[in-house]
């Protein structure tokens, strides 16, 4: 009896630590790590774990290494292979996938730019009331929803919310089929005006057509496209990504600069002329990893004058000293920061660094990090390895960051 309660006891200790084990290696090792084409990567993991490294097409051919010891790979062909954690030789604790790439090289950009957004159809930001003489009606409650986009109504496409407004206006009190996009659904409902005090149908519902801001702008491949900002450009009504139809990006000066403060993350403020010959590039894609789209003649013409930089990959990026790149004072500078957590398994994968300010210059002008310096390049070891993301409201000289590799898989 005795012996059998121990047994059960060494069993809990036993399945405690590989659950241990499986959180820890979840959180502090990335679930994809990029190895470059031709070239040897040394993974010093200093793991006391065995690893299983299988083709994904040849899957009974396996190679058994010692993660406890430096592991040095190097592969020709684009392709892939899994790498897994076991405890023991037995236990598994993770899947890695060793995913091999061509070298490539960005260029860190780190300038303001302005940023014009259309949305698809017209947003709904909110349902309100209609007043009428003598009641109040609500005809688009339980029908439409905040975050909505109104596509067409009556069949007929709908892009500007003056459309809109219009069309409801002139419908003589009949009923309007509104083709609603609702997250990834499309579908018509029906939707009966009233008329308002001043003798005006409306359905009771709050609407914009396009956002716009400012940000900074990551990086430009050589071949043409951009990425900026980091994360997604999300509505400040709803709070909800916005759904956009056509972008731009445009040139834009720094006019101001708030300090930012304990509880108050402070911001730049910027000029932007919506001039055609001001524009940059179309941007043709906003997800939580930032926007991202194609340059024209004149932007590729800037960035002839910047340096290409190899981009780090997350098992590459180490704690410790880094940089950003930024021109909060309208010269394009490089500011010390230090990199002091990675989260490999963070919910919102912009937010995988966590970064603090260092730079007395930076921490003088600023603050530290404040709004609009969202997508200022982060460098470490002459690679570009991120984008600076949030700031920390209390605490404004600390912030967090994406790891260059996400920005790059959103913008395909």
């Amino acid at each position: 009896m005795k012996i059998a309660i121990r047994m059960i006891g060494i069993m809990a200790t036993f399945s405690s630590l590989c659950s241990f084990a499986v959180q820890y290696y979840n959180k502090y090792l990335p679930a994809k790590i990029c190895v470059i084409s031709g070239q040897e990567e040394r993974l010093e993991l200093g793991l006391p774990i065995t690893g299983i490294i299988r083709h994904k097409d040849y899957e009974n051919v396996e190679m058994v290494i010692n993660l406890n010891e430096t592991v040095t790979l190097m592969a020709e062909s684009l392709t892939s292979y899994d790498l897994e954690l076991r405890l023991l030789g037995l236990f598994n604790l993770k899947d890695i996938e060793l995913q091999i790439v061509e070298p490539k090289e960005l260029i860190p950009v780190g300038i303001p730019i302005g940023i014009y957004l259309e949305t698809e159809g017209v947003m709904i930001v909110d349902i309100g009331e209609v007043k009428g003489d003598q009641e109040i009606f609500m005809p688009a409650k339980y029908i439409l929803q905040q975050g909505d986009y109104v596509l067409k109504i009556n069949g007929e496409s709908v892009s500007e919310k003056q459309k809109l407004v219009d069309y409801i206006a002139q419908c003589d009190g009949e009923s309007l089929i509104f083709t609603i996009k609702r997250g990834n659904q499309v579908f018509d409902t029906k939707v009966t005006p009233v008329l308002n005090s001043d003798e005006v149908y409306q359905v009771g519902i709050w609407i914009k057509d396009n956002v716009q801001g400012i940000g900074t702008l990551t990086y430009v491949d050589p071949l043409g496209s951009f990425g900026a900002l980091g994360h997604g450009i999300h509505d400040s009504d709803t709070g909800k990504i916005v759904d956009i139809h056509v972008g731009s990006l445009y040139m834009t000066n720094i006019i101001s600069i708030q300090k930012g403060e304990r509880g108050d993350p402070g911001e730049l403020t910027g000029m932007i002329d919506y001039n055609q010959k001001y524009i940059l590039g179309d941007i043709y894609a906003n997800s939580d990893s930032g926007i991202s789209g194609n340059c024209n003649t004149q932007m590729m013409e800037l960035m002839s004058k910047l340096e290409s930089l190899p981009i780090g990959y997350k098992h590459e990026v180490a704690l410790g000293p880094a940089q950003i790149v930024c021109a909060v004072d309208g010269t394009r500078k490089y500011y010390d920061i230090e990199i002091v957590k990675m989260h490999y398994d963070a919910q919102v994968e912009n937010k995988g660094l966590e970064i603090k300010v260092t730079d007395e210059t930076l921490l003088e002008l600023t603050g530290g990090i404040v709004q609009g310096m969202s997508g200022s390049p982060i460098i470490q070891d002459g690679k570009l390895v991120g984008a600076v993301t949030h700031v920390l409201v209390n605490d404004p000289t600390r912030g967090y960051g994406i790891f260059i590799e996400n920005m790059l898989e959103a913008a395909g």
